[in-house]
């Protein structure tokens, strides 16, 4: 319960996602600098390996359930509609850095960020230049599903800036915010 109202309050105190950024792209670009302090490392695996990733787009087309799983030992498995294909993942080295093998291909993605929920890779090089999204947005499954079923792009925009929204508000803050009410209260018993 406790913990809830710390958020609840940071959420209060903690500006909202701008309405006007556009594609899925440019809120990353706006929610990736705010988040990456508070995410991990490939070399943290308990947070990407064996889980079922669901990649997400904004594309008014984009209608396919494709699943990335990350097995251990280097074994990648892309999901396609239920018609699954085998292929392999390599870090590189100590970096945050993952190649990826898919019949005869492979493509070198940076990490971006991730966490118990997201897994945000660019692939190398100016995809943008190119025509390509610039972001390969992964969600853990459950993490894509809500009360009213599946949750839109947008709702997960806002999802991932709530990490930062609600971990943004430090000990200072909430210092000020104590001795205000403590202010508050003083002043208005003390009258």
């Amino acid at each position: 319960m406790e913990l809830t109202l710390f958020k609840d309050i940071s959420r209060a105190l903690s500006p909202e996602l701008p309405s006007n950024l556009g594609t899925m792209d440019q809120h990353l670009d706006f929610i990736l600098p705010k988040v990456i302090p508070f995410g991990e490392d490939l070399s943290e695996g308990g947070f990407w390996l064996g889980k079922r990733w669901k990649e997400v787009r904004d594309d008014e087309g984009f209608h396919e359930a494709i699943l990335h799983i990350f097995n251990a030992g280097g074994e990648y498995l892309l999901s396609l509609d239920g018609n699954v294909l085998k292929g392999s993942w390599k870090q590189l080295g100590a970096s945050n850095s993952l190649i990826l093998e898919l019949a005869g291909k492979s493509e070198l993605f940076d990490l971006r960020f991730l966490n118990s929920d997201f897994l945000v890779l660019t692939k190398h090089g100016d995809q943008a230049r190119k025509g390509q999204r610039k972001y390969f947005f992964l969600v853990h499954e459950p993490a894509t599903r809500g009360p009213q079923g599946e949750i839109d792009w947008r709702n997960l925009m806002e999802k991932m800036f709530n990490i930062w929204r609600e971990n943004s508000i430090g000990l200072g803050s909430w210092a000020l915010l104590f001795i205000f009410i403590f202010i508050i209260l003083y002043l208005s018993f003390s009258r």
